[in-house]
């Protein structure tokens, strides 16, 4: 071995605890990152068997309501006087698109968590697009007593086209809608206002209900996430409907805000850039669901 002197042993030494002391900080960091990850996996389980939870209750119920009204209908040879028969098909309406809408939204997350959602850019009428997403909901407004406005600034109602992917918008906006309805107060009014500027398309939904805490505005983005769950929970959902909308607008090239305070009601603002149409695509949707599909000077409506 080769004899060292004193003054070499101890910087050999020292380079050695050095070198352990180093290691062991390496370690403890990624010990740390590793607790870090366990404790977002585990967190993720918790919020997944929830969501699970949630969503089973959200699908079982409204199928289980259409079908007891169903049989009820087809008792005694599905004679009923007129008034039952409009509350039973009220009620099964109101059951079916509740189901509806739980089912395009999971559907969506799916898409969306597996990279596959890609945007179909058509020419929308954003007018009726946004009066046909209202009134999808009047239901669940007139259940609450909240009624519910709809203003757009005079650009648009001259020039109510706009390029974008009538899909993914109209998701945004029922999602929007919904929480707006939902988290307003008994009574208290929701107002939603679209306007068109060189920035592009701004829709906001103010609602006079609970309010968000400043702390929470970033929290209520996230998946599976609800400031209202566990035991004490008094309001629909299942913590995918906010996720689904930023997520869509972000696709859609835009961004969303959330302004108000805790108590006194809620301002969501969307503004999304206008997207270039698909060269020889030619299609205009005025709802989001129905196209036209120009050709030759011929239209048809599917």
């Amino acid at each position: 071995m080769e004899h060292l002197s004193d003054e070499e042993m101890v910087k050999e030494l020292m380079k050695r605890l050095n070198d352990k002391d180093r290691a062991y900080h390496d370690l403890s960091i990624v010990t740390r990152k590793l607790e870090e990850m366990n404790a977002r996996l585990l967190e993720s389980e918790k919020l997944k068997s929830n969501f699970l939870s949630n969503i089973r209750n959200e699908i079982n119920n409204p199928l289980t309501s259409v079908l007891t009204l169903c049989d009820i209908l087809l008792a005694n040879g599905g004679v009923a006087d007129a008034d039952t028969i409009r509350s039973i098909v009220t009620t099964v309406h109101k059951e079916a698109f509740c189901l509806s809408f739980q089912m395009r939204n999971i559907f969506a997350a799916a898409e969306l968590e597996a990279g596959d959602a890609e945007l179909s850019v058509s020419t929308v009428d954003i007018a009726s697009l946004i009066r046909s997403t209202i009134d999808s909901f009047q239901h669940r407004a007139l259940e609450k007593k909240i009624p519910v406005t709809f203003v757009i600034d005079d650009a648009l109602k001259l020039s109510p086209v706009f390029n974008t992917d009538p899909e993914k918008l109209q998701s945004v906006l029922m999602n929007i809608i919904a929480n707006a309805i939902e988290f307003s107060g008994e009574g208290k009014p929701v107002e939603i206002k679209a306007w068109k500027d060189a920035g592009g398309l701004h829709i906001s939904t103010v609602d006079h209900g609970i309010g968000i805490a400043e702390s929470d505005r970033e929290i209520i983005f996230e998946r599976f996430k609800q400031l209202d769950s566990g035991s004490s929970k008094h309001h629909e959902g299942h913590g995918l409907g906010l996720s689904i909308a930023k997520a869509a607008i972000e696709l859609l090239g835009g961004a969303i805000t959330v302004e108000g305070k805790l108590g006194r009601g809620s301002t969501f603002t969307f503004t999304v850039p206008e997207a270039v149409a698909a060269a020889g695509l030619g299609a205009f949707s005025d709802n989001g669901n129905d196209f036209f599909f120009k050709d030759g000077g011929q239209s048809e409506r599917f």
